[in-house]
């Protein structure tokens, strides 16, 4: 089972001073966690932006108003992660 853990750190590819970490899923979903720079919503060490992509690199809904989740501790990116792993169909109850 994927975790925080297995998420691989590289410098933000445009914000100097920011982290990112893609991930794919067992399902073809992609998860992206940054943090690290002024523009995000996470120091990118406790706290990290949250976004998950669908199979055709869609944002889907995270929240009832927003495809991004800001300041998410590393448990709370885990329990994201594993709702999000096997899920088959493109809508994940929020």
């Amino acid at each position: 089972m994927k975790t925080f853990n297995d998420l691989v750190f590289e410098p933000h590819p445009n914000l100097r001073g920011g982290v990112q970490a893609l991930m794919t899923l067992n399902n073809g979903y992609e998860i992206s966690v940054v943090g690290g720079d002024e523009f995000f919503y996470g120091d990118g060490i406790n706290t990290f932006e949250v976004a998950v992509f669908d199979r055709m690199g869609e944002m889907i809904m995270l929240q009832e108003t927003d495809q991004v989740l800001g300041y998410q501790i590393k448990h709370e990116i885990t329990d994201l992660i594993q709702k999000y792993d096997n899920e088959p169909i493109l809508k994940v109850k929020l």
